[in-house]
């Protein structure tokens, strides 16, 4: 009888413990994860180019064309060390990699000539010529990028999922931080 009691009174104070029931590839386990994208945005531009003749060449041209990009951003979970996960009983706190963009895609079908304008004796604007006018878009959109605050809200939406991940596993108190990208 009194080595039951020694036993049910260490499975009690074994219930009781401070430390969550985790090990410790439970904890490494969002390594695994890889490249973890949280954030997808879809940007508009409308490119416009004026072309004004010479005085060699009469007339004008106008156009007016549409892109769209696909960014998207997140944070490599692989990039975690050791040092950046720390366990105190029930307490996890995480320090993150930065967030970085993952992709960025133009798809093609996504780029429409809106309006083309030509006076006068000028040819029509041909095909290099719209990849360049294309590729002034582009430049606005990547320029865009860093006001959109993609990176901040890829950073905010790991750390959701990270809370998340770490609650499910039993801690109760899940501090995560962000590091600073470097610009």
């Amino acid at each position: 009888m009194k080595k039951l009691l020694i036993g049910i009174a260490l499975l009690s104070l074994a219930a009781c413990s401070d430390e969550p029931d985790v090990s410790e590839s439970q904890i490494f386990e969002v390594k695994n994860i890889g490249m973890l994208s949280t954030t997808e945005y879809t940007v508009g531009k409308i490119v416009k180019l004026s072309d004004e003749g010479e005085w060699w060449k009469w007339g004008e041209r106008k156009i007016l064309m549409s892109c769209k990009a696909r960014i998207k951003a997140g944070v490599n979970m692989n990039a975690i060390k050791e040092e950046d996960i720390k366990v105190n009983g029930k307490l996890i706190e995480i320090t993150l990699p930065p967030a970085e963009i993952v992709s960025f895609e133009m798809d093609p079908d996504q780029i429409h000539t809106e309006m083309v304008d030509v006076s006068g004796f000028r040819a029509d604007f041909n095909q290099d010529e719209k990849n360049k006018i294309m590729q002034l878009g582009e430049k606005a959109i990547r320029k865009d990028m860093q006001e959109l605050n993609i990176l901040a809200d890829a950073e905010n939406n790991a750390k959701a999922f990270l809370k998340d991940f770490y609650t499910e596993l039993g801690f109760e108190q899940v501090i995560i931080h962000g590091t600073k990208t470097k610009k």
